[in-house]
C-alpha cells in the first residue's frame, strides 16, 4: 500500500466520526465520504502501521442513505462532514459515537435529542476573506486546507447572515478595500463575525488589520438589513491564526444584543460564549436539569459557568446556585444577566474552579455540581477537589465525548457510578455531538 493508491472496496461499517471502514492488506482503512455497504473507489491519503486513511473518489454502488454526490460534497465547508447522509443515519452515527466511547455497562442510554432544524441553525458565523487573482472571495475553508470555497450563502446560518456577507463583499469590491494576505501580512480586511438571537437581532464584527473608515459600509448595512442592532470593528494587527484581538470599537448601535433562553434574557457581546444552536441549547439545558432531579431544598454549583445561561436557569429550581468561571468578563456578564432577570438565589464567583468550589463547603452542603468544560475536559486538580468533596451528584455536559470519557473513568475509579447518558445533536450535518451524563456517589 502506497500513498495515492486506488482500490475498489466495500464499506463494512462506520467509525465513531462517520468515516466508512474497510480492510486492505490486514490494515483498517478509514474512508472519508463513504457510507456503510457502499462499493466505492478510494484513494489512500495517509498510512500508519496498523491503519490508513483514504477518500472516496468514485461511488460504484450507492447507499440508499446517501443524499449528496461526491461532487456536491466538494462544494461544502469542512465542518459539514456528514451532510452527505440522511438525518436518521447521521443521528445513528452520533449515538454510536457516544455509546462506543463510553463503553460501560449498567447505565441508562437515552436516544439522541434530535434537531427540528438541521440547516440554517447557527447563531454565530465566522467568515474569512481572501483576494484570489484579483477577486474578493469569502466563504468557508475546504476540508483540511486553508483554501476558501467562495460562496455568498451558508446553509448552516440564516438567510439574513448571507445577505450581510453579500453586502460586505460588494462594498469591499466597489470601494477597493484591500484584503488581508496572511503570507505577506499586508492588506486591511480579514474576516467577519455575525451573531444573532432568537429575536432576530444581529451583531456584525468587522475584523481588520488596521483602522479604516467604515461609515459608508455602516450606512449600506443598516439601510438594507434593519435587523442589525450592533456593528463593531476588531483590530487584529498580529500575524496569527487567532481571529479576534482584544480591542473592539463600537461603530454603530447598541454594545450588545439580547438572547432569550428558556424564558430568561442574556446579554451577548462580541466575545460572549453562547451555544451556536439556540433551539438545541434549550433542549440541552432542559435535559440536564431533568437528569439532575433538582428541588427547592438543594444547593448547586455550576462550574465553567460562562455568562450564566445554565446557572440562572438552574436557579429557578433550587435553593441556591453558585456559578464559577475564571474569565472575568464572563463573570461581569453573568452578574449583569442576574440583575436583568431579577434573580436573587444565584452567586457568581471569578476564579479557577478547583480553587473556588472547595470554599463553598463552608456555606453548606452542595447537592449537585454541573460541569460544562471546554473541549479539553476538566482540569485534573478540579476533579480531585470534586472527589474530595464527595458531592453526591454530577451532571457532566460535554462537547467532546473522548475527554468526557477520560474524566468519567477517573470519577468512577474514585467512588462514582454512571447512571444515565443522553446525546444531543447540537451541530447538525457535522460529526460533532454534545452529550450529558449523570454520575452519583456510591453509598
Amino acid at each position: 500500500m502506497k500513498l495515492d493508491d486506488l482500490y475498489n472496496v466495500t464499506i463494512e461499517s462506520f467509525d465513531v466520526n462517520g468515516y466508512g471502514v474497510c480492510h486492505i492488506e490486514n490494515k483498517v482503512v478509514f474512508v472519508e465520504n463513504a457510507l456503510e455497504k457502499e462499493d466505492v473507489e478510494i484513494k489512500i491519503t495517509n498510512i500508519h502501521k496498523k491503519y490508513a486513511f483514504s477518500i472516496a473518489t468514485k461511488i460504484l454502488k450507492k447507499s440508499p442513505h446517501r443524499i449528496l454526490s461526491l461532487e456536491e460534497i466538494d462544494k461544502l465547508s469542512g465542518e459539514c462532514d456528514l451532510a452527505h447522509v440522511d438525518y436518521e443515519t447521521e443521528c445513528l452515527i452520533k449515538e454510536n459515537k457516544v455509546k462506543n466511547t463510553i463503553r460501560l455497562d449498567n447505565y441508562k442510554f437515552n436516544s439522541i435529542i434530535k434537531s427540528d432544524k438541521i440547516y440554517n441553525y447557527r447563531n454565530k458565523v465566522m467568515v474569512p476573506f481572501q483576494n484570489i487573482n484579483g477577486n474578493v472571495v469569502s466563504g468557508f475553508y475546504e476540508r483540511k486546507s486553508h483554501n476558501i470555497i467562495d460562496t455568498d450563502f451558508d446553509m448552516m446560518s440564516s438567510e439574513i447572515a448571507s445577505k450581510i456577507l453579500y453586502l460586505i463583499k460588494r462594498y469591499l469590491v466597489l470601494f477597493n478595500v484591500s484584503i488581508y494576505d496572511e503570507k505577506t501580512h499586508s492588506g486591511i480586511f480579514r474576516e467577519v463575525m455575525i451573531r444573532n438571537t432568537i429575536n432576530n437581532d444581529y451583531m456584525v464584527v468587522l475584523i481588520v488589520k488596521e483602522n479604516h473608515d467604515f461609515k459608508r459600509l455602516v450606512e449600506i448595512l443598516t439601510s438594507e438589513v434593519k435587523e442589525i442592532k450592533s456593528i463593531y470593528v476588531n483590530i487584529n494587527d498580529k500575524k496569527t491564526n487567532v481571529i479576534l484581538a482584544d480591542e473592539f470599537r463600537l461603530i454603530y448601535g447598541d454594545n450588545k444584543i439580547v438572547e432569550n433562553i428558556l424564558g430568561l434574557n442574556f446579554e451577548v457581546f462580541p466575545k460572549t460564549f453562547m451555544q451556536v444552536n439556540h433551539d438545541q441549547c434549550e433542549k440541552l439545558y432542559s435535559e440536564a436539569i431533568r437528569m439532575a432531579n433538582l428541588n427547592k431544598g438543594m444547593n448547586v454549583i455550576d462550574a465553567y459557568c460562562g455568562m450564566g445561561s445554565i446557572t440562572l436557569n438552574i436557579a429557578k429550581h433550587v435553593n441556591h446556585v453558585y456559578g464559577i468561571e475564571i474569565v472575568e468578563d464572563a463573570i461581569i456578564n453573568a452578574n449583569n444577566n442576574k440583575k436583568l432577570n431579577n434573580i436573587d438565589n444565584a452567586e457568581f464567583i471569578c476564579g479557577a474552579c478547583e480553587d473556588e468550589i472547595v470554599k463553598l463547603t463552608n456555606k453548606g452542603k452542595i447537592d449537585v455540581i454541573f460541569f460544562d468544560p471546554p473541549r479539553k475536559g476538566c482540569d485534573p486538580k478540579f476533579l480531585d477537589v470534586v472527589i474530595s468533596m464527595k458531592i453526591e451528584k454530577i451532571i457532566y455536559i460535554s462537547c467532546n465525548i473522548a475527554t468526557a470519557k477520560r474524566d468519567i473513568d477517573i470519577l468512577i475509579n474514585n467512588g462514582y457510578e454512571l447512571n444515565e447518558a443522553t446525546p444531543v445533536d447540537m451541530f447538525s450535518r457535522s460529526s460533532h455531538v454534545e452529550s450529558i451524563t449523570t454520575l452519583t456517589l456510591k453509598n
